[in-house]
């Protein structure tokens, strides 16, 4: 039975995301910021609801422009990011390339980086700079990878430097993903392909996809590898792995998505 359903609801979820690229290509680029976040919004809930797993929110989150940093565990990161806040994401070169996915990806504006690249972090550093000039909110994953979630990598400082010439808070947010209450690695892609990766999701029963907003950052007197070393200390804490950027093995409280409770607009 779950075969049957994780089909219907893979297909489901295709089909859904050929029709994002159609609006993509042909609405959304013409109208106004504003009416645009909110249909990345709905598409983001929607798209997560299609593939049955259930999104929630702890904490509170900043109503105002920002840059939000988060672990990287699935390609699920994305919509749930954007099901919460909407902004534009800072991204590695290679999902420009992936079929269905990077299409949209283009499409809602996100910044592509090579990461080996000294020249392309430089570029996409003065158009994060512009944009938290202009008071957008910015998302990355600033471990540089994905991982299964077992464990936060460490932070990679260079991306967060705009936010701080910028006078920009960082809004550190842990993603974690659950099975019935408890922990789960089937969300994560990082030694899989996105389809399987979708696969996967669509046919595993009570997955659920938890974001934890964490205390606000004022970058004011910071230096990047202070800020991130800050927001590492916040996200390994509420994902109850060891503080990367210490080097330690205490480990913290454990992420548990029991009683979080979705995010009202």
């Amino acid at each position: 039975m779950n075969k049957i359903i994780g089909m219907w609801r893979f297909v489901s979820a295709l089909l859904f995301a050929l029709a994002c690229i159609l609006l993509v290509l042909f609405y959304l680029q013409w109208i106004k910021p504003q009416a645009k976040k909110k249909i990345i919004k709905s598409w983001a809930r929607t798209f997560i609801g299609m593939i049955g797993m259930r999104f929630a929110v702890e904490g509170e989150v900043y109503d105002k422009p920002c840059l939000i940093v988060a672990n990287h565990i699935s390609f699920v990161d994305i919509f749930a990011l954007n099901a919460m806040k909407p902004g534009r994401f800072i991204a590695k070169s290679e999902i420009a390339d992936w079929p269905v996915f990077g299409r949209i990806a283009k499409g809602v504006d996100t910044l592509f980086i090579q990461r080996k690249n000294r020249r392309s972090i430089i570029t996409v550093n003065e158009q994060i700079s512009g944009a938290l000039m202009q008071k957008q909110t910015i998302m990355l994953f600033p471990e540089g990878k994905t991982s299964v979630g077992e464990s936060l990598l460490p932070l990679k400082a260079n991306l967060i430097e705009p936010a701080i010439l910028s006078g920009t808070p960082v809004l550190p947010v842990a993603i974690c993903y659950t099975e019935n209450g408890v922990k789960t690695i089937k969300a994560s892609y990082a030694n899989i392909s996105i389809f399987k990766c979708l696969w996967t999701i669509c046919s595993t029963p009570g997955l659920t996809v938890t974001l934890k907003v964490l205390p606000l950052i004022n970058v004011e007197g910071k230096t990047r590898h202070e800020v991130a070393s800050e927001a590492a200390a916040l996200m390994s804490a509420a994902m109850g792995v060891p503080d990367p950027m210490l080097g330690s093995g205490d480990i913290h409280h454990h992420c548990d998505a029991i009683g979080a409770t979705e995010k009202a607009d």
